[in-house]
């Protein structure tokens, strides 16, 4: 299957950097979650404007699904606790690859949220962190390769590690899924099993750029 790149993509290529933006923009606004001094604070809008306006900018794809298009079927949650909530997919990871990489990137950390859930935040589906920065992809499918942090999803209060799928309310709604891959001056992060909220704070003053990849999801299933 030929790579997926956002020229095909149904999302304009406006809103796809602006949705870069607001990657970085919410390092920002969640200046007090974060270890970012006040004066480090522009650096990342000035990171973001930079984003807006490359010519060749950090950009992340798939294989597996077009930006702003459906995720595979395969993707969707499922396992022990999964039917409880009405979702039995294989709950695999698609693969990502990724071009044109800031200048000075040690590492890279890929962060996955679904803003329409109903709950303040949104519903994080994918933490992973220290990636090397000579690396280029991630396999997905199953492959696991990096640190994974502590996901939404949980077992008997236990919060779940690695790739939680999509699991939307059976209404017929659209969910969308920002895959946001974040590239640090820094190779590593301190701890292991980090939430989204504790990458997101602790990534903050190393952030050199952002780029981001949107897959839907929506249930019940059309067949």
């Amino acid at each position: 299957m030929g790579l997926f790149t956002p020229r095909t993509s149904s999302l304009p290529r406006s809103r796809r950097l602006a949705a870069s933006v607001a990657a970085l923009a919410t390092l920002v606004a969640l200046g007090a979650v974060g270890s970012a001094s006040a004066a480090a604070r522009p650096r990342l809008a000035e990171s973001a404007t930079r984003a807006a306006t490359d010519l060749d900018p950090f950009t992340l794809v798939s294989k597996d699904f077009r930006d702003g298009r459906r995720l595979p079927l395969w993707t969707e949650y499922g396992g022990v606790d999964a039917a409880e909530a009405g979702c039995f997919g294989k709950n695999l990871a698609p693969e990502l690859s990724w071009s044109n990489v800031p200048s000075g990137t040690q590492g890279f950390a890929l962060l996955v949220n679904d803003m329409d859930a109903p709950s303040a935040g949104g519903w994080h589906h994918y933490v992973v962190y220290d990636i090397p920065g000579n690396v280029t992809e991630l396999p997905g499918h199953g492959v696991h390769l990096y640190t994974e942090g502590a996901t939404s999803w949980d077992t008997n209060g236990i919060p779940n590690v690695g790739w939680g799928g999509p699991c939307p309310p059976a209404d017929g709604s659209t969910h969308h899924y920002i895959f946001t891959l974040y590239a640090l001056s820094t190779a590593t992060l301190p701890g292991s099993d980090l939430t989204y909220e504790q990458v997101i704070s602790a990534i903050n003053p190393y952030v050199l750029g952002a780029t981001v990849i949107i897959g839907t999801f929506s249930l019940p299933l059309q067949h």
